[in-house]
């Protein structure tokens, strides 16, 4: 079941609030404007000088969102999928492992994200969690279609 509250943007108007809910999921306007910020900074967007661009990089991360939460509600409800927490913590440790590649040091990552190792593992255990059940769910779906 999919309940979509509607919210004018405005960084200034909404400092968080729910922007939608799908099953037990709720999609928070903190989570996704940090991802809006995110991904404007890796595209060199400046949401100051271009907030039209932003409001629409901001609608696209909000729909992909709730496209993902519906996906993740179905295999949670597939009895045949699960993804066991050896699964989670393993490639949790390969996207850590990623992440202090790229910026050089555990101490770097820690400074660029404000959050010490434990709460940066934390805060994407439940999102591996999910990409992990996505996974799950479209390869028993779609396992053995090919195309031809």
């Amino acid at each position: 079941m999919l309940f979509l509250f509607c919210f004018g943007f405005s960084q200034q108007q909404l400092a968080d609030g729910v922007l939608a809910v799908v099953g037990d999921k709720i999609i928070l306007n903190s989570s996704v404007l940090e991802e809006s910020f995110f991904r404007a900074q890796q595209e060199g967007l400046d949401p100051s000088s271009n907030p039209g661009l932003f409001r629409d990089l901001f609608s696209s991360v909000l729909k992909e969102r709730i496209q993902r939460a519906v996906v993740v509600s179905a295999a949670e409800r597939d009895t045949s999928i699960s993804v066991s927490y050896n699964d989670i913590d393993e490639n949790l440790d390969i996207r850590i492992d990623f992440f202090i590649n790229q910026i050089g040091s555990v101490e770097a990552l820690e400074k660029e994200m404000g959050l010490s190792l434990e709460e940066i593992k934390s805060k994407y255990w439940e999102e591996i969690k999910e990409e992990l059940l996505v996974s799950s769910f479209q390869r028993s779906l779609f396992g053995g279609v090919y195309i031809t």
